[in-house]
């Protein structure tokens, strides 16, 4: 007979999550480090970083704090190569670190345009491009982009964000296709509306977060640790079949 396996076990899985000083990323990253993975940090508030590895204390696994601009494309090489080197290794990339602009396309200044999908899109594109050959060299390379629902469907006043994550499911998608020879995973979290730093503007805008409450089936927003089991199944070897998938958790928003 045999032996029991935890298929959803971290133990020694070497992580870099970006975006881990608030929110998501980091409810994501305390999680991995408690189910055993080492987990790099990334992200530019020193005093986030911080919370997230007092978060961690008494985790099986560890946490490593690497405060970057994930806007630039040397930072974001420097990133890398940090975390393999602290870690020995890649095995896992989840790709978190986001911003939002809610305007419409008249009130939207190019440079702004380019601020969000710089961050939102493009630094996906270069995490994936510069993690490549860590991942490939791993027996269980996985990535996850962190989407959202607004990257299946779209709201209106919203052009940037809404545009960056509908290209990051494509890129999603295209990526798997490419990876799939190497035994690389790469699927998409959509959350729906989350509880974070991120969104605290709608959640403040009473007729806003009355809307999206009356809007999401089960009446409520989510809180960030309730995207940390779907991100532990997407990082370990419970889905290695599953990949150039998107994995919508939304409270039911978008079944309607």
């Amino acid at each position: 007979m045999e032996s029991y396996r935890d298929v959803f076990d971290l133990t020694g899985r070497r992580a870099l999550v970006t975006g881990a000083s608030r929110g998501i990323g980091q409810a994501i990253a305390v999680e991995f480090a408690r189910r055993g993975a080492h987990v790099l940090i990334a992200a530019r508030t020193a005093s986030g970083l911080a919370e997230t590895v007092e978060m961690a204390t008494g985790a099986s696994g560890t946490v490593t704090p690497l405060q970057a601009d994930l806007r630039s494309e040397a930072s974001i090489t420097s990133a890398v190569s940090d975390a393999v080197s602290a870690l020995g290794g890649l095995d896992i990339l989840v790709n978190n670190a986001a911003d939002d602009h809610d305007s419409s396309i008249e009130d939207t200044e190019l440079g702004t345009w380019q601020r969000v999908l710089e961050l939102n899109l493009q630094s996906c594109f270069l995490l994936c491009k510069a993690a490549s050959p860590h991942l490939i060299a791993s027996d269980h390379g996985k990535v996850i982009n962190v989407a959202s629902v607004l990257g299946t469907v779209a709201v209106a006043n919203d052009i940037a964000y809404v545009s960056a994550k509908h290209g990051l499911i494509g890129l999603t998608r295209a990526l798997s296709l490419e990876w799939a020879i190497h035994g690389i995973q790469i699927n998409a979290l959509a959350p729906g509306f989350v509880e974070t730093a991120m969104t605290a503007p709608a959640l403040a805008n009473e007729a806003i977060a009355k809307w999206i409450k009356r809007s999401t089936p089960m009446g409520r927003w989510a809180a960030a640790t309730e995207m940390t089991g779907p991100a532990v199944f997407l990082a370990s070897e419970a889905s290695d079949f599953m990949t150039g998938q998107i994995l919508v958790v939304d409270g039911g928003w978008t079944a309607q």
